[in-house]
């Protein structure tokens, strides 16, 4: 590889107008320091890639030792800035491989756990990263088995279980993992977790996908261990659903606040109200910016509890509202902000009718959370549930209730089956209904798609009934 430098010169005979001729520089001519630099920026591209690239950086400094003698000496003098591990997986020659190379961190990633891998958890206290997805059960005990002592390396751990839910005990890791940054199980149970994190004072991510037997962990449990994580900036907690009935029985103390996490920024959680209540009771979260919640059929819990303990949620000033034919979403999110948060809040729901009564409950304790949106969607992703009756939806008095808690709405987009049946409910309001409900609306954008002739009837009722109002209403297609 050569570089070209312009220098000036003059040319006999010729135009005496200086002239730019290109000498070649060499890649040699780099110092080592500006090699690095440039080395270490692959590695920041690769690690920043979205997930099945990242891993492309455990490949390419391989590749980097190999150009020449130079560079197999300036890669390997920077082990730590350059975060060189040896990549193992269910076909790497791991002996092999651990003979040739210099001791470094061991990062594994498998499916079957044959030999390959046992060879590599043999060296605990250099493997600091391991991705086990099993093919098999009995992989997975066999897992359970070889890392029942400490691996006191071990940064980052992801689990992933099918089928029947393995379950990792007491003795797990040694019971203690000081070092661990980042867990993620997937539809694996772990009884004694609460035990295991208060040893993870460093932890930044914790992620419980899928999860069965909660039940074994209450609340107040999950609580005393969150209070050790004061760096935790991700907290991902979902319940695999036909497993929630135990939480159902769990006894209900006083809620009382044991964890305080400065750091939390993102938290979803997927499950029954009355486990995430219990919870939030009893932590604090002032730096959250993300909050996801997805709750399963029920009645829904006081969600200005959610909102007293995440104060830096919001002013938000866009909503986006989403039926499903199984679920019902709300999404609050910042146009613009320095810091931007958001907030979604869906439930399953898949009864008749049920959908646009627990939207109304949702927005109605939520509705100092809705008094500063100004752009507000209605859409519907799929068809509408086939079993509600059309017409009911069309004068349901509930889309008013609905509206009563966007009093600053200027600007409303709608899409999908649900633009008739709220075209429809506008244009049979009386004038002074029309006038009160979303008082400041001013721009009404419809679907071209989803347009019906026999909407223009009430859309023109709803127009006019506007027309002398303080904010007359004008209406358009979506671009």
């Amino acid at each position: 590889m050569a570089f070209q430098s312009p220098v000036l010169w003059q040319g006999a005979g010729r135009n005496p107008d200086w002239e730019i001729s290109p000498p070649r520089v060499t890649i040699k001519a780099l110092p080592d320091e500006v090699l690095l630099e440039i080395f270490n920026c692959c590695r920041v591209a690769a690690m920043e890639a979205p997930y099945f690239w990242s891993r492309l950086w455990a490949y390419t400094w391989y590749k980097l030792v190999h150009v020449c003698r130079r560079w197999r000496y300036v890669v390997l003098s920077s082990p730590l800035g350059l975060d060189l591990r040896l990549y193992c997986t269910d076909r790497t020659p791991v002996r092999k491989t651990l003979d040739v190379w210099p001791p470094f961190p061991i990062e594994i990633r498998s499916y079957h756990f044959g030999d390959n891998i046992i060879a590599a958890l043999e060296h605990r206290d250099r493997v600091c990263y391991l991705d086990f997805v099993p093919s098999l059960y009995s992989n997975f005990e066999r897992l359970v088995t070889v890392m029942g002592n400490p691996f006191p390396a071990l940064k980052q751990l992801r689990l992933v279980g099918k089928g029947v839910a393995p379950v990792l005990p007491v003795t797990f890791l040694g019971g203690s993992a000081p070092n661990l940054r980042s867990l993620s199980l997937n539809g694996v149970a772990f009884p004694t977790l609460p035990q295991l994190l208060l040893s993870c004072k460093d932890l930044s991510e914790l992620c419980l996908h899928n999860i069965p037997y909660l039940g074994d962990i209450s609340p107040e449990s999950m609580a005393i261990s969150l209070s050790s994580l004061t760096r935790l900036t991700r907290l991902i907690i979902e319940l695999k659903k036909e497993e929630t009935g135990t939480i159902r029985d769990l006894p209900r103390s006083l809620p009382l606040t044991y964890a305080h996490l400065p750091a939390l920024t993102t938290f979803h959680f997927r499950g029954l109200n009355e486990y995430l209540e219990d919870l939030l009771a009893r932590i604090n979260v002032p730096q959250i910016k993300i909050l996801l919640i997805r709750f399963f059929p029920q009645p829904i819990f006081d969600i200005r509890q959610a909102v007293s303990r995440s104060r830096p949620l919001g002013p938000f000033d866009l909503a986006k509202v989403a039926f499903d034919h199984s679920t019902v979403l709300i999404q609050l999110d910042q146009s613009e902000g320095t810091v931007p948060s958001c907030m979604e809040l869906e439930i399953e729901q898949r009864a008749p009718g049920q959908q646009l009564t627990s939207l109304v409950q949702i927005c109605t304790q939520s509705s100092s959370l809705l008094s500063s949106v100004t752009d507000l969607s209605i859409i519907d992703k799929a068809s509408f549930p086939v079993l509600v009756n059309e017409e009911d939806l069309m004068n349901n008095p509930e889309w008013v209730v609905l509206f009563d808690s966007f009093t600053a709405v200027r600007t409303m987009h709608l899409s999908g089956k649900i633009q008739r049946f709220i075209v429809s409910l506008l244009g049979g309001l009386t004038r002074e209904s029309a006038i009160e409900v979303l008082p400041k609306l001013q721009n009404l954008f419809l679907n071209e798609m989803d347009w019906r002739d026999k909407l223009e009837e009430p859309l023109e009722k709803f127009i006019a009934a506007r027309q002398h109002s303080d904010h007359p209403v004008t209406w358009d297609f979506d671009r």
